[in-house]
């Protein structure tokens, strides 16, 4: 779920989408020499301002408590200054027009790059989180959305470690905690999930725009065998669902179907289903606890059209 609006390109930002744009169609990640142009510049000193007035340039900053450690360039070494967290007034951060870049290749579909690019501003920036407005790591909520449509959720909770602290904007934490919620599911570790889903279930309404957590815990159900309460759960955002994009809408009734098959109400399983396809919502993949009830579904479905009423 998106939840920010979209940055304005400027300077560098606008450059590299011109001349990047013929390369929009492929579904790879960044060239080599892009790769390393982008890496370059965010390898650049961060100046650093602080409450007395006072600059400095450093080229790597670790946060520890209420200190800030700043190592910069001196007569071919580095020397490593020290300060409290509260002497820092603000920093300049190379690259920040990459942000924009970032959202572009994520809305045209070219999320190989976009997942780089936003790779290399994380790796940049992570360490001064602490130091940065919330709106930074609200920022990196477009990175766990891509690391976790790569199919990487152990990645993503370990991002969302770093980055909830740091949020503050409601939206932001319900997005952050979808995430983690999300990843929790997809490594099936479901002790972890469920509490999750409970809580989503009893805090969110079933008729906004995601059914994340009726999807969840629902399935929770389904491995209970408590097939009336798993229907009931999947049903609430499918009887809610407006003509907008419902986030895990096909798997609220992929749960439904399941748990009507699971009563035994094959026929209202079947009609569950074409009211599912007449909404071009296709059976997910990705949840092997499903796979068994879709086995059956099909059994059904092909029962039904040999006997048609």
């Amino acid at each position: 779920m998106n939840v920010f609006r979209r940055a304005h390109s400027c300077g560098k930002a606008v450059f590299l989408i011109l001349t990047l744009a013929p390369q929009l169609g492929e579904a790879n990640g960044l060239s080599p020499e892009q790769h390393a142009a982008i890496y370059q510049e965010l390898q650049a000193p961060v100046q650093i301002t602080l409450s007395n007035h006072g600059t400095i340039t450093g080229h790597s900053i670790q946060v520890s408590g209420e200190q800030i450690k700043v190592g910069t360039s001196k007569g071919g070494g580095e020397a490593i200054f020290t300060f409290k967290l509260d002497e820092i007034d603000s920093l300049k951060i190379p690259g920040e027009s990459y942000k924009a870049l970032v959202i572009d290749w994520q809305q045209a579909g070219e999320f190989d790059k976009a997942l780089e690019l936003c790779e290399l501003l994380y790796q940049q920036r992570v360490n001064m989180l602490p130091l940065l407005p919330p709106s930074e790591s609200h920022f990196f909520i477009y990175y766990v959305e891509l690391v976790l449509q790569s199919n990487k959720p152990a990645r993503a909770l370990g991002i969302t470690s770093k980055l909830r602290p740091q949020i503050e904007n409601s939206a932001a934490l319900a997005a952050i905690d979808d995430a983690i919620l999300k990843s929790y599911h997809q490594l099936e570790l479901h002790s972890e999930a469920r509490p999750l889903a409970e809580q989503w279930v009893a805090s969110r309404d079933p008729y906004g725009s995601s059914a994340l957590g009726y999807y969840v815990l629902g399935a929770a159900k389904l491995r209970d065998e408590d097939y009336t309460q798993a229907l009931e759960l999947a049903l609430q955002p499918i009887v809610f669902a407006s003509p907008l994009p419902t986030e895990n809408l096909a798997e609220c009734y992929t749960v439904a179907i399941s748990a009507a098959l699971g009563l035994r109400e094959a026929d209202y399983a079947v009609t569950l289903f074409h009211e599912m396809q007449q909404r071009r919502l296709n059976w997910p993949d990705n949840d092997r606890s499903l796979k068994p009830f879709h086995q059956k579904l099909l059994k059904q479905l092909k029962l039904t059209r040999a006997n048609p009423r």
